[in-house]
């Protein structure tokens, strides 16, 4: 079967220069025969693949002859153990079954004569005799680096070939304590390492100077697992599986240029396996962020036959300080709770232990170790007791911080990695490159919901004369606050509001892979033996691509940070006064009202931006910015409601009393003058007796009602116009209804009848009149006889100017430069007048009124209204019956609600008046009947 394929290379097996310790045989095994050696063998197959106690037997039969087993090779072995002593060669204790005799081709190395083979295994395989030469020469490839074919067994081409799966293609027994994962690994890398690994070179293996370019070369790499990928038993197509004694043995198949080759590949005894315990990191983040909890993982596992129980010990630092739990949350769990300790560790069975910690403001550096010593349990490869994770973790990551008036950010890096390289390497030294590297590192955008309008630059295709490829690549994209779940610009905020302090986290990846390819040739020697056994070789040239790598595929991970802060919903409300103040304490002639103004609604802005990679605001394309700092006007969440301290100042005064009107008239008549010019307003009568009162009169004469009142208002109030305000008018009117002239003398009008001053009549009483007071107002100006008695002059008066207003513009701007009064400021968030400092201090956040509102304006309006009384100074004569007595005029002020309009002041309630503005007391004895009689 085998003769048919065409082959470049056979596996031959010599003894190694590799060396090992293990245990001899000695007479307590009781194996010092062939005939011993067979039947542990026998028994182990048995045990271990339950395939009986006669399997191996002492004869086979092929092609109908009978084929004796090879005791002699099995004495060989036992007589290499007897003479080496403790320290033994790898191969001194086992056991290779072959039957029948030498055969084959007949060699001639440098005087060294063997044939070809040394007998046929229990299947009728021809088995290589023990340090035969490569006579077909070398390729120069390492034995993992062939093109191997993947399952053999169900491949069509090599199944043309005769070959038919076995039970132990790919076998796997998690219960056979010699097999360290369940399968054959372990005993394939053995055996490779032994016979092609250690310190074996082609000199062990060339023949007759062939290939002699490849001197001192290594034909593999200990522990080697397949170039192209996998364990070796997804491609060892296996013959005879190994026992704790005896070799086993399969064939790999090899795609090359010639056709399908192979390769005998040795299965090494369970009795040469290295007994070994193997740490690893099953859970290892490369980094973190600072106060985010940690967790690593680390799996142990034993390959030892029987349970173990090894100490482990862990060291986590950051600094070269050691974690604790009371300053950084250090934890172990897992199969152990404890920082160091033992383990027990049974084979084939993962145990696993955690270590959880805060991640420091450094990165953190963690170290496991298991058996460090080799000593409990006796150990002879350390290499995998210990973990170190650094270079590689825990790194810090330090977010990327969007500040509270980031609307988005560039962001502009290189590859955690970088320089990311390819080395291409030729498969032989004689081979040359026929082409340039071509190929392409490939950076992909993982999180494209997060880096937006993404490009990676300095990443050319690969098309250079070079074997060493390098790329650097730069990332660059767009972070956006509404990714977040944060877009204010479009009205859309945060819903509910998170803690300002509490930033939204989202982490984005950018991951990397990809190769290089470059052409290659070189020349091989085909050799073919004819019907004596001689090659015969010729040369041809072989083409091919190597293809490397740029690297290990990664990912590079980013933390973007973003601070949240829309605004309070309700500003502190500012303190302002509801009251009217009274400038005495009888209430007279001066009141200041206060009022908060009635409150109108605004829309605000605050000022945020698009910044670049280096942090500096910029207009990103289709983006018109509203502000020469390239700044964008983005919505306030909430309206403001502008309002402030509106007032009104009314004062009161006599303009020209009762006392002075009358003084003409009551000098006169003191001084006996009888000039009728002097007596104006009245006729106070001359009789000395009647001169120690202060207005004495007698009934009948003219006594004309006097006075002139005048009152200032100034209010101040805030409007959405400049123009008039009706609170300011409607105070006024309200403070002219309330004057109030009043007397309760008797007149007699036109019709000779009795009435007071409003003209009532009046009812007799006695020889008189029943007294009654008569009232003006402005709403009842007319008086006896219906004569105009009142008279108001406000500002419609043509002859002096009585309003005046003053008009300030409540200044307002969106633009940071621009001029906002302090009133605004009272009602936006961000500014010490509204308490809101902090808002811009900590967050950013200010707030400006939009442009393109109503504009505020303060109003200060102030009128004079003079109340005139009897302004003609019309005769109005008392009634000549009007009894003697005591009689009063006064000037009032009556007390009146505010809720005329509706406006804002009226919460104030009721203003009170003045109690007395002016009065006089007249005295009534006599008539002019008596005078007429006299």
């Amino acid at each position: 079967m085998r003769k048919s394929l065409i082959w470049t290379l056979m596996l031959l097996i010599v003894i190694s220069s590799f060396s090992t310790l293990h245990a001899p045989i000695t007479s307590a095994n009781v194996i010092s025969s062939p005939k011993d050696v067979l039947k542990k063998i026998n028994e182990d197959m048995d045990v271990l693949y339950d395939l009986g106690k006669d399997y191996y037997k002492d004869y086979i039969t092929l092609n109908g002859n009978r084929l004796n087993l090879r005791t002699d090779l099995i004495q060989k072995r036992l007589n290499m153990a007897t003479n080496e002593g403790d320290k033994l060669e790898p191969k001194a204790n086992t056991f290779e079954i072959v039957y029948g005799s030498d055969h084959g081709a007949y060699l001639n190395h440098k005087g060294q004569k063997m044939r070809e083979y040394s007998g046929y295994s229990i299947d009728g395989h021809s088995v290589p005799t023990e340090g035969v030469r490569w006579f077909a020469g070398w390729s120069g490839k390492k034995i993992q680096d062939f093109k191997l074919i993947p399952q053999p067994w169900i491949n069509p081409k090599v199944r043309g070939y005769g070959i038919t799966q076995t039970d132990f293609d790919q076998y796997s027994d998690t219960g056979n304590k010699y097999l360290q994962d369940g399968t054959f690994e372990q005993s394939i890398l053995t055996g490779l390492t032994i016979n092609y690994g250690g310190k074996h070179t082609y000199d062990d293996f060339i023949y007759n100077d062939k290939n002699e370019k490849y001197l001192g070369r290594r034909v593999y790499d200990d522990g080697a697992k397949p170039s192209q990928g996998g364990n070796w038993t997804h491609y060892v197509h296996v013959l005879q599986p190994p026992t704790e004694y005896s070799w086993g043995f399969g064939t790999i198949y090899i795609d090359s240029s010639i056709g399908i080759t192979y390769l005998d590949i040795p299965l090494a005894p369970f009795i040469l396996q290295d007994k070994d315990i193997s740490a690893k990191f099953d859970s290892l983040p490369k980094e973190a962020v600072a106060g985010d909890r940690v967790k690593v993982a680390v799996s142990v596992q034993s390959s030892f036959p029987d349970p173990v129980t090894p100490e482990y010990e862990w060291s986590i630092t950051s600094g070269g300080t050691a974690l604790t739990s009371q300053d950084d949350g250090l934890q172990f769990s897992g199969h152990s709770s404890s920082s160091s300790g033992t383990i027990k560790l049974v084979k084939n069975q993962s145990r696993v232990l955690f270590a959880e910690f805060v991640m420091p403001n450094n990165e953190v550096r963690i170290q496991f170790k298991v058996n460090s010593d080799g000593k409990s349990p006796e150990e002879a490869l350390l290499g995998n007791n210990k973990l170190d994770s650094n270079p590689i973790a825990v790194k810090v990551i330090k977010p990327i911080g969007l500040g509270y008036d980031v609307l988005s950010q560039k962001d502009r890096f290189s590859l955690i990695n970088n320089p990311l390289t390819a080395t291409l390497k030729l498969p032989f030294p004689d081979a040359s490159w026929t082409g340039p590297a071509t190929g392409m590192l490939n950076v992909s955008n993982d999180t494209p919901d997060l880096f937006r309008e993404h490009k990676v630059t300095n990443n050319p295709e690969v098309n250079e004369w070079s074997e060493t490829i390098s790329r650097s690549p730069v990332f660059e994209a767009t972070i956006h606050r509404k990714d977040f779940g944060d877009d204010p610009e479009n009205k859309k905020w945060k819903k509910p509001a998170p803690d300002p302090k509490d930033p939204i986290r989202r982490d984005g990846t950018v991951s990397y892979s990809g190769s290089v390819s470059r052409d290659y040739e070189y020349t091989v020697e085909d050799c073919i033996k004819d019907e004596e056994g001689n090659p015969h070789c010729t040369d041809r040239t072989v083409e091919g691509t190597d293809t490397a790598p740029f690297q290990v595929p990664g990912t590079d991970k980013k933390i973007y940070d973003v601070y949240v802060y829309n605004g309070l919903k309700e500003i502190p409300e500012q303190t302002f006064q509801n009251k009217i103040n009274y400038s005495t304490a009888d209430k007279t002639f001066k009141k200041d009202m206060y009022w908060e103004n009635e409150p109108y609604n605004y829309d605000v802005i605050r000022w945020m931006y698009h910044l670049d990679e280096n942090g500096k605001p910029y207009a990103p394309n289709g983006i018109k910015p509203d502000a020469n700092d390239n700044g964008i006007a983005v919505p306030g969440q909430y309206q403001r409601v502008f309002t402030q301290q509106a007032s009104a100042n009314i004062a009161w005064k006599s303009e020209k009393t009762m006392a002075q009107e009358y003084a003409t008239a009551r000098k006169a008549a003191k001084d006996k003058k009888n000039n009728k010019k002097l007596y104006d307003k009245a006729v106070f009568p001359t009789d000395r007796d009647l001169q120690k009162y202060a207005y004495p009169i007698k009934s009948g004469y003219y006594f004309n009602p006097a006075g002139s009142y005048t009152f200032n208002v100034k209010t101040v109030t805030y409007k959405q116009s400049d123009a008039d305000t009706k609170d300011h008018e409607d105070l006024v009117n309200t403070l002219i209804d309330s004057f109030r002239y009043e007397t309760n003398l008797i007149y007699i009008n036109n019709k000779k009848t009795a009435v007071n001053i409003a003209n009532d009549p009046l009812d007799p009483k006695g020889g008189g009149f029943k007294t009654v007071p008569g009232i003006l107002s402005a709403k009842n100006p007319k008086g006896v006889n219906g004569e105009v008695l009142l008279e108001v002059l406000d500002r419609s008066d043509k002859n002096e100017q009585r309003f005046k207003k003053e008009v300030e513009e409540i200044e307002s701007s969106m633009q940071k430069a621009g001029t906002t009064h302090k009133f605004w400021k009272m009602v936006m968030e961000g500014y010490t007048d509204s308490s809101t400092l902090g808002s811009n201090t900590y967050y950013n956040y200010r707030e400006f009124v939009k442009d393109g509102q109503k504009k505020m304006y303060k109003i200060t309006e102030t009128t004079k209204v003079t109340i005139q009384i009897n302004p003609k100074n019309t005769a109005i004569y008392t009634h000549a019956n009007m009894q003697n007595g005591k009689y009063y005029v006064k000037a009032w002020v009556a007390d009146t609600t505010l809720s005329r309009g509706d406006h804002t002041y009226k919460k104030l309630g009721t203003l009170q008046g003045v109690d007395l503005l002016d009065n006089i007391e007249v005295t009534v004895i006599g008539s002019m009947f008596d005078d007429l009689n006299n």
